[in-house]
C-alpha cells in the first residue's frame, strides 16, 4: 500500500533548496514613447515583472510577439535572449543598447513611463545549476487573469512599496524576502497550469502520475529503489512508467534517482560532512560504489568536491567572498 504521508514532500521546495536558488532584484526599468531592446544575459535564470503599463516580448522559437501587460510575470532561463519593444514590429531589428542606472536603481528606454517592469536575476550554487536550469522551459509566463494573480499582484505591489524612498529600516532583508516569493509564487503558479509542452521535472509536478513516484523517491532517497517500487508509487504498469517518465523527463527513472541522489551528495559534502556519512546517507552501503557514482555524474572524486568546499569555506572566513551579483537589464 502508498505510504499517504510521501505525499506531503514538497518537491518544488526540496529541488529549490538543493540548488540554493535565490532571488535577486537588480532594479526597475521604466520606457516610453517607440523603442525596442533586447536582452542577452545568458546562462542565468531571470525574471521580469510587469508593474505599469505594456509592451510585446519576443524570443527565438515564437511565432510572433506577445503581449506583456501589468501584472504578467516573465521567468527564463538564459537559454534565449529576450526582445521587449514597444510596437510588435520594432522586435524584429531590436539592439542590445546600454543602460545606465540612477541612484536609486531605475533604468530608462526613451521618454515617459508608458511601460514599468522589474528585473531581477537567480543566483544558483555553481554546482547545482544543471539541475535547475534543466528543469525550466526556456521561458514560462504567468499572466494577470491566472487564478494565482492576486498572490503575485499583492507581493509586486509590496515589492514597489519598499522601492520608493526614503529607504526605511530593514528594506533590504524585505525586498530580497519579497523577491524570493515571488520567483517562487511564479514557479508555483505555472506548475498548477499543468503544462502539458515543456519538459523537466518542473512539468513533473504537474503530472498527477509522476508527481506521487518523485514525491516517493524525494522522501526516501536512500531507499533501495527498483522499478517496480516506484511504478507501484505512480499506479502504473512498469512498462508504461518508464516510457512516460523517460518522456517527460528527459531520462530513465533510476538515472534521475542517481543523479538526485549525488545532488544531495553534493550538498552535504559541502556543507563538510564526510564521504562515508554521505555515502550511506544517499544509499550506498559501499563506499567505493558511491566515490564511482560520484565521480561519474559529477566528474570529481568525493573527497577533492569536499576540500573544494573546505577552501572555499576558509576563503569566506577572511572575508573575501566573491559576490557574483549581477543585473537582468
Amino acid at each position: 500500500m502508498r505510504d499517504s504521508s510521501r505525499m506531503t514532500t514538497d518537491l518544488l521546495s526540496d529541488l529549490l533548496h538543493v540548488a540554493r536558488a535565490q532571488c535577486r532584484l537588480s532594479g526597475r526599468l521604466a520606457a516610453g514613447g517607440s523603442w525596442g531592446r533586447r536582452f542577452d544575459n545568458l546562462d542565468a535564470v531571470k525574471f521580469c515583472a510587469a508593474v505599469e503599463g505594456s509592451c510585446w516580448f519576443f524570443m527565438d522559437g515564437m511565432a510572433s510577439p506577445l503581449p506583456f501587460e501589468r501584472g504578467d510575470i516573465l521567468i527564463m532561463n538564459g537559454s534565449r535572449p529576450l526582445v521587449l519593444a514597444s510596437e510588435p514590429h520594432l522586435t524584429a531589428d531590436a539592439v542590445m543598447t546600454p543602460l545606465a542606472a540612477d541612484g536609486n536603481g531605475n533604468y530608462r528606454l526613451g521618454e515617459g513611463n508608458d511601460f514599468v517592469m522589474l528585473g531581477g536575476m537567480v543566483q544558483i550554487d555553481k554546482g547545482h545549476q544543471r539541475l535547475l536550469l534543466g528543469g525550466l522551459p526556456s521561458f514560462i509566463r504567468v499572466g494577470s487573469a491566472q487564478p494565482e494573480a492576486a498572490s503575485i499582484g499583492w507581493l509586486l505591489e509590496q515589492i514597489i512599496r519598499e522601492m520608493e524612498p526614503p529607504v526605511r529600516p530593514g528594506g533590504n532583508i524585505i525586498l530580497a524576502g519579497l523577491a524570493q516569493l515571488l520567483f517562487v509564487q511564479t514557479l508555483r503558479a505555472y506548475v498548477m497550469q499543468s503544462p502539458t509542452s515543456d519538459g523537466g521535472w518542473l512539468k513533473a509536478l504537474g503530472d498527477r502520475r509522476l508527481a506521487p513516484a518523485l514525491a516517493a523517491l524525494h522522501a526516501e532517497p536512500g531507499r533501495a529503489w527498483n522499478l517496480e517500487d516506484l511504478a507501484n508509487e505512480a499506479g502504473m504498469s512498469r512498462t508504461s512508467f518508464v516510457v512516460h517518465f523517460r518522456e517527460v523527463m528527459g531520462v530513465p527513472p533510476l538515472t534521475y534517482l542517481t543523479n538526485w541522489r549525488m545532488r544531495l551528495a553534493e550538498r552535504e559534502l559541502s556543507a563538510g560532512a564526510s564521504v562515508a556519512e554521505v555515502a550511506e546517507a544517499v544509499g550506498y552501503t559501499s563506499e567505493s560504489a558511491f566515490a564511482h557514482a560520484f565521480k561519474r555524474v559529477t566528474g570529481a572524486a568525493p573527497g577533492a568536491y569536499r576540500k573544494t568546499f573546505e577552501s572555499r569555506r576558509s576563503v569566506a572566513l577572511r572575508g573575501t567572498v566573491d559576490d557574483e551579483a549581477a543585473t537582468a537589464f
